[in-house]
């Protein structure tokens, strides 16, 4: 089984807004470290080639938190009690 066929068979319950948001000027060298160590892939570029975070998929696993902290983070917690990624044993 492919990431990407295991990432779908997570069950989410996303929150309506973001539990992470991104500074206003995410620099490039953190924007490209951002789309390369999400697992799940949900930094991303738009259009217009500014990052996006896509909060429906998280994983909560704390990677972007880790590894450029509040250089390109202004918040980053966990959603609010019943959102979020349902974690599953086995």
């Amino acid at each position: 089984m492919s990431v990407s066929e295991s990432l779908a068979q997570n069950c989410y319950h996303p929150d309506r807004r973001s539990h992470i948001d991104l500074q206003d000027d995410v620099d490039e060298q953190q924007a490209a470290l951002l789309e390369k160590i999400c697992p799940a892939g949900l930094f991303q570029r738009d259009a217009d080639g500014r990052l996006i975070f896509h909060h429906q998929g998280c994983l909560e696993c704390g990677c972007c938190r880790l590894m450029v902290g509040d250089a390109a983070l202004s918040a980053w917690r966990y959603p609010p009690s019943g959102s979020g990624i349902v974690l599953r044993f086995g």
